[in-house]
């Protein structure tokens, strides 16, 4: 009996958690960078220190690092596909571990 209510918990935290993915195409791979840099024109604001703003995307791909600039207008839609990219890993995560018990559960229990 025990066992029932406890499978009942897992199955239910499951549905809780897959209620909780965020839209799949609306997820990146990566971290945002923020650089700022000079142009140098002698009389640019960058060159009294306000520098310049440049976003990009890093990625790790093909066991190298690679920096995708990316247009400002971007900048909170990419910071938003990072941050459900990151919640999407979370939650297979978390899955996964229910998952796994409820897989052992079924077998002790035949």
């Amino acid at each position: 009996m025990e066992l029932l209510m406890n499978e009942r918990s897992l199955l239910q935290r499951r549905r809780k958690i897959i209620g909780q993915i965020p839209k799949i195409e609306e997820c990146l791979r990566g971290s945002l960078v923020i650089m700022k840099r000079s142009c140098g024109k002698l009389n640019c604001r960058c060159q009294k220190g306000q520098k310049h703003k440049a976003i990009y995307l890093s990625q790790s791909y093909k066991g190298k690092t690679r920096m995708l600039y990316l247009p400002q207008r971007a900048e909170d839609k990419a910071h938003q596909y990072v941050k459900n990219y990151q919640k999407i890993r979370s939650i297979l995560n978390s899955l996964s571990d229910i998952n796994i018990n409820l897989l052992t559960k079924r077998q002790a229990n035949g």
